[in-house]
């Protein structure tokens, strides 16, 4: 006995209903006799059902409303001022989606037509390098690191952020995905210019941005570049620190605290490797 959906529904619900409408009209109950058949089965969508067993009654096949509603996903109630059974379909779990997360500082961020692309440059959940172009709407949950509601406005070029995407990703280079959260985790500070020296220390490198000596020292800048500092070209291509050449023109986001030593000192964050002929 291979039940489809549809018609179990109808013709289980109105057997019963009508028996029901009858004995509510006249007040009186019926007492009927059927015939249990061990050798029938039922079977929902063509798989075996065992806790569902027909009765027959009048040569007809009755199966019991509940547990038919229930395998064929729906619920069943009993409506006590309608006198009826009422079908609802069960609401079905949703798996929780794998998100890819991203940790890293937003290098530009575009508005338009209410929709704000990101371009985060960070690391994954493995420490790897990740460069996605995050979009933000109104689905997206914006919040700082204490849980706080912010918007879309709050994120610029120099935020570090957490973005939680995907899991569809667009074959684009970068990557491009809907943004599912972004969570604000603090602003770097961005300066562009010339590296002035490169130079070795206990704890990493130092790299200074700028060459002005005497009373334009101020004006420079000194990295301090340790494991955790990101280096890339601005193709997303990894660069090492030992690879930086006096003269190489880049873009740092770093502090935002600095020391008042001059040329002031801050760590980095990320550095970007711009092409020879940037302007």
């Amino acid at each position: 006995m291979n039940l489809k959906k549809k018609s179990v529904i109808v013709l289980t619900a109105a057997g019963i209903l009508g028996a029901a409408a009858v004995a509510g009209a006249s007040g009186l109950t019926q007492k009927v006799s059927g015939l249990l058949r061990a050798d029938i089965h039922v079977s929902v969508n063509g798989a075996a059902y065992g806790s569902i067993q027909p009765v027959y009654i009048d040569g007809k096949a009755y199966v019991p409303l509940r547990d038919t509603a229930g395998a064929l996903g729906y619920e069943l109630t009993w409506n006590q001022q309608a006198k009826q059974f009422d079908l609802t379909p069960k609401k079905e779990e949703q798996a929780p989606v794998d998100y890819i997360l991203n940790t890293g500082v937003v290098t530009d961020a575009q508005t338009a037509d209410g929709l704000t692309s990101l371009s985060v440059m960070g690391k994954g959940s493995a420490g790897t390098f990740d460069w996605i172009i995050a979009k933000v709407d109104k689905d997206t949950v914006i919040v700082d690191e204490s849980g706080a509601a912010k918007t879309a406005a709050d994120i610029k070029a120099g935020s570090r952020v957490a973005v939680q995407y995907g899991p569809m990703v667009a074959l684009s280079f970068p990557g491009q995905s809907h943004a599912a959260k972004v969570t604000l985790l603090g602003e770097r500070s961005i300066k562009e210019d010339k590296v002035g020296a490169v130079n070795k220390t206990d704890s990493g490198w130092q790299i200074q941005l700028g060459s002005g000596t005497g009373d334009a020292a101020v004006s420079n800048l000194v990295l301090n570049v340790g494991a955790d500092t990101l280096i890339v070209t601005s193709m997303g291509e990894p660069v090492k620190a030992e690879d930086i050449k006096v003269g190489d023109k880049v873009r740092a986001y770093y502090g935002p605290a600095t020391t008042r030593s001059i040329p002031p000192q801050s760590a980095a964050d990320t550095i970007v490797v711009l092409p020879a002929d940037a302007n």
